[in-house]
């Protein structure tokens, strides 16, 4: 009997590492339905936020994203920034001129130029809450600009 009971918990302990390692897969699979399923979503302050509007260009796209002053938990920032980007990368001409209406009232709220090759850009404020440019990034497959911002309604 003594030499029974570390057999059997030597041979359990395997079988719970092998059902481990079998559910695992089933469990990254399965993530994905369940998030989806119960509406969490990646916070706007590491995504940009929703694309409000798309703008065609031909070979390539300019998506602007919904400005972003959400605060951790109730309410609104003082500040936030709305981010831009440009998709395909490889479509994308080596020198991006282009107004942008941030807050949908058809006017350019500012200007923003940029070198895709060299990742420099240039912001032009046209309204009095456009602060100033906060980076320039090149991801994998896109080319953003995030634009710091003094929230309009405050």
């Amino acid at each position: 009997m003594e030499k029974i009971r570390p057999v059997l918990g030597y041979i359990m302990a395997v079988f719970s590492c092998l059902i481990s390692a079998a559910i695992l897969p089933a469990i990254a699979m399965l993530s994905e339905p369940f998030i989806t399923a119960t509406g969490l979503t990646i916070s706007p302050n590491y995504s940009g936020g929703e694309v409000v509007q798309t703008i065609d260009h031909g070979a390539y796209e300019t998506h602007v994203h919904r400005m972003v002053f959400d605060d951790v938990l109730i309410g609104e920032r003082k500040e936030g920034f709305i981010q831009v980007d440009w998709t395909p990368l490889d479509a994308l001409p080596a020198r991006i001129d282009e107004e942008i209406d941030a807050d949908g009232d058809g006017q350019a709220d500012f200007r923003i130029e940029v070198d895709t090759t060299t990742k420099e850009a240039m912001l032009t404020p046209y309204a009095s809450w456009v602060l100033e440019l906060e980076g320039a990034y090149r991801p994998k497959d896109f080319f953003l600009v995030r634009v710091h911002l003094k929230n309009p309604a405050r």
